[in-house]
């Protein structure tokens, strides 16, 4: 029985240290010193999304909250930060936040600016890095406008180079405290699907549904990165529309309706959530769209089972095509859209990817979403997704808490 109630409860833990960010950013220049950089660039995009902000709030507890604003004469590369770490020298922050609580950012040296791009680059010619090798971090969040800025800044004899690979691998294994608030991001998520499973009901609209779940996050401290969900004649799809709002607002839910849910966004310091329920409407699966809703738990549940330090990615995705051919396929637009079986989890669906040419090792503090959507008719599809930390001593399972089975 799904619980109908359930209190708002934000995370009552801590961000990370100071002393932590203090070593992150260390490890940072470190490792870009031994990959032959001379210093590095770490970039994030804030506004008002999370997209491409995320390793700098790994190394600063920060991302700029201003609106993206087109470039003027009047400011530049508004709602992006960047952080500048060279060796023998403070770190510093340049950001147009000028609203920012430095109590809550562990650098020293914060510089705020409306030409954020320009000032970064300035920022790096008085640490010493012009005509330097220069690591460039937080791409994904970069504008072409502003690399094109910087270089120009900083001249032709300074080289600015891919160095994403750096934060990727430091973000991979997750500290003890960064595994607590995961495990934390988990249980709020995991209440979340309980309250859009409880409201799920003939008569609604996906809209209302949607509605009753952000109503219920904003009270808990979380952020709403996206809700994928379809139901109906269209409950084959991953999203119901192709737009935003991806959820439908006109349609009324009938009994016997399948529809499923994957939300995911941070909930706690940042830290995600993320996972997948499926369900019918109103009444008892018929055998079909029971086949579909078993099978995609199956498939999770026997990757999942591979699950072992010491073992690539790869033997993930492995173990999930064989337990897709078992059920004699099953593809789905989103599967063929994206060809994985999950990702790492933290400030962000991170990188790798649970694909068939992944060749980072499982290793204990890793943090994973395993996860599949079946498509198989019309109006037939679902999904699943568990999170699990990776331990010493084998796989704890962080989203045991939303039912797996709604229905029953």
């Amino acid at each position: 029985m799904l619980r109908r109630s359930l209190e708002p409860r934000p995370t009552l833990l801590a961000r990370a240290s100071d002393a932590e960010f203090a070593a992150r950013q260390q490890q940072a220049l470190d490792h870009a010193m031994r990959d032959g950089f001379d210093g590095l660039i770490v970039w994030g995009r804030g506004s008002t999304n999370s997209d491409g902000s995320q390793d700098l709030l790994y190394l600063t507890n920060h991302m700029s909250v201003v609106s993206h604003i087109p470039d003027s004469h009047a400011h530049r590369a508004r709602g992006h930060a960047g952080l500048i770490l060279a060796p023998r020298k403070d770190p510093v922050l340049v950001t147009d936040s000028y609203d920012i609580d430095r109590t809550q950012v562990p650098v020293g040296d914060v510089r705020l600016s409306t030409f954020v791009d320009r000032d970064v680059a300035r920022v790096a010619i008085e640490l010493g890095l012009k005509g330097k090798r220069i690591g460039l971090a937080g791409q994904t969040g970069l504008l072409h406008s502003a690399a094109v800025m910087m270089a120009a800044e900083l001249g032709d004899a300074t080289k600015i180079e891919p160095a994403d690979h750096i934060l990727t691998q430091l973000r991979l294994i997750k500290s003890p405290h960064e595994v607590a608030l995961l495990r934390d991001a988990s249980r709020i998520g995991c209440d979340w699907m309980s309250v859009c499973l409880a409201a799920t009901e003939p008569g609604r609209t996906e809209g209302e549904i949607v509605g009753e779940g952000l109503r219920w996050l904003a009270a808990s401290g979380g952020f709403a990165y996206d809700i994928a969900v379809a139901s109906g004649p269209v409950g084959h799809r991953y999203r119901h529309r192709q737009a935003l709002p991806t959820w439908d607002s006109q349609r009324r839910i009938e009994a016997g309706d399948m529809i499923h849910f994957d939300l995911w966004g941070p909930v706690a310091q940042g830290y995600y959530c993320d996972l997948t329920r499926s369900t019918v409407v109103g009444r008892a699966p018929n055998s079909s769209q029971a086949r579909v809703l078993e099978d995609s738990i199956t498939l999770v549940e026997s990757i999942i089972a591979e699950v072992e330090p010491g073992r690539p990615l790869s033997d993930l995705h492995a173990a999930g095509t064989r337990a897709m051919a078992r059920r004699g396929g099953g593809d789905s637009g989103f599967s063929a859209m994206i060809p994985f079986f999950g990702h790492s989890l933290g400030l962000d669906c991170e990188a790798p990817f649970i694909t068939s040419y992944a060749s980072e090792i499982i290793r204990p503090g890793m943090v994973l979403a395993v996860e599949c959507f079946l498509g198989d008719q019309p109006g037939e599809g679902g999904g699943f997704e568990h999170i699990i930390h990776v331990g010493e001593s084998g796989v704890e399972i962080l989203t045991t808490s939303a039912p797996a089975r709604p229905w029953a």
